[in-house]
């Protein structure tokens, strides 16, 4: 992989990342996030989307740490 796709992964990645820990705070501000550190990005899109679809955390956990 040459460095330009690289970079457009780590950028992607950090999107993700980003996007799922917002809407994750909103909606669990008490809930220790640490299951959440070092996802993939596929990880961390699924999180978005099982966060907008108002999935509870042990679904949203258990979703995750399927993909992995």
């Amino acid at each position: 992989m040459n460095q330009e796709n690289t970079s457009f992964e780590k950028q992607k990645k950090l999107i993700a990342r980003r996007n799922a820990l917002k809407l994750f705070f909103v909606r669990f501000p008490d809930e220790d996030p640490i299951f959440l550190e070092n996802l993939s990005t596929k990880q961390y899109e699924e999180l978005f989307d099982l966060l907008l679809l108002g999935k509870n955390l042990e679904e949203i956990k258990k979703a995750i740490l399927d993909i992995a």
